[in-house]
């Protein structure tokens, strides 16, 4: 989206669907990480006046409400660290946290503390979060920007080095498609987002394979900072614009819950969500139930590479850090394809303990024993 010029601005669907998915999000993330730790912090590059024209909270409303609800769990510390550029936005913004810290206790405001900063967040986020020494504790980044490539490189690198941190980045292909290929600031600007020349590749690509390649240019830079794990959400308007969410994270438990966050938003695929006034959304996407037929296929493909098939906890593993599906789809998968004797498993019930294997394997296995008994 373009920059916004008023202090205030109409919530579109993608706003509401990614406020959706943060919220489910921080309310997995905070509990899990309060329930080891004694402060974590949250912080916001682009935060916005906290609220929009028809009264819907925004990101950071959303995100003190869901950590007053954790710390009433665990008596622990929660920091906020909230950036934005805008005078008039940041006013509202510290009216908007004063409206949200009235509605709980006194006590709660010393260990939930919100610190409101003007100006950009590149580099006093950064100073910031040294300063309180939330670097190098359980810390999730929020990068929403309007879209263009606003996030240097160098500060993805400087987070991914804490083992702790996790970010999320808002991400639009369509900036560098449109504008980097003839203006040479833009590209420099590209190339600042990316920390390399690579993605500049994508001016040879034909139109349909571009914000693709861009996507996955994006998640190898995370990737090459020091993210183990990362992940992407897209968001397509009724005008068919993309919007990218690009996740970061080094913890398998992050990856998950993530994913989980996600498959809440967009219960057919889990990847991508359409406004809901395109169209064409009815042929292309809506399901009343997952489309789940792919991750069969991989499965099943995963079973058959293995002579002796593969535990129901090593496809879950798989499906985690290699797939765009949630652990937790695997058990009931594999009872569907035991039931139609697409696999075998062993022993009948299906657990995480469970080998999974092709039914010609289970039948040879069986053979062998057999012919091993009659020999004693």
């Amino acid at each position: 989206m373009a920059v916004p010029k008023d202090v205030v601005w109409p919530r579109d669907p993608h706003t509401a669907a990614k406020h959706d998915l943060l919220k489910r999000y921080l309310s997995a993330w905070a509990p899990i990480l309060l329930s080891r730790h004694d402060v974590i912090t949250y912080a916001e590059g682009f935060s916005g006046p906290g609220i929009y024209t028809h009264g819907e909270p925004g990101s950071p409303v959303i995100a003190y409400d869901v950590f007053a609800g954790a710390l009433h769990r665990y008596p622990k510390r929660l920091r906020m660290f909230l950036m934005e550029e805008d005078k008039r936005r940041v006013e509202e913004l510290r009216n908007r946290l004063a409206l949200a810290q009235a509605r709980h206790s006194n006590h709660l405001h010393r260990r939930l503390t919100v610190d409101i900063r003007e100006g950009d967040f590149h580099p006093v986020l950064l100073h910031s979060l040294r300063a309180t020494g939330s670097l190098g504790k359980p810390l999730f980044v929020l990068l929403d920007s309007y879209g263009g490539p606003d996030i240097p490189y160098a500060t993805l690198q400087v987070l991914a080095q804490q083992p702790s941190t996790e970010v999320m980045v808002t991400f639009a292909p369509s900036f560098l498609t449109r504008f980097a290929e003839k203006n040479d600031d833009q590209r420099q600007r590209g190339d600042a987002a990316f920390g390399g020349q690579e993605w500049q590749t994508v001016f040879t690509k034909p139109k349909a394979d571009k914000f693709p390649f861009l996507r996955e240019q994006y998640r190898s830079a995370l990737h090459r900072a020091g993210f183990s794990h990362t992940l992407h959400f897209e968001m397509v308007d009724e005008g068919g614009r993309v919007l990218y969410l690009i996740f970061g994270t080094s913890h398998d438990k992050g990856l998950e819950k993530m994913k989980d966050a996600m498959w809440g938003v967009d219960r057919s695929h889990g990847v991508r969500y359409r406004d809901p006034r395109d169209p064409h959304q009815q042929q292309l996407d809506l399901e009343l139930e997952p489309d789940t037929a792919p991750l069969c296929r991989i499965l099943l493909d995963q079973v058959t590479s293995s002579p002796t098939g593969r535990t129901v906890a090593e496809l879950q593993k798989f499906t985690l850090l290699e797939t765009v599906y949630r652990p937790a789809q695997v058990i009931k998968l594999i009872r569907q394809m035991r039931d139609s004797k697409v696999v075998a498993t062993e022993p009948t019930g299906v657990n995480t303990k469970t080998r999974v294997l092709h039914p010609a394997s289970l039948s040879s296995r069986n053979t062998m024993v057999a012919e091993q008994d009659a020999l004693w």
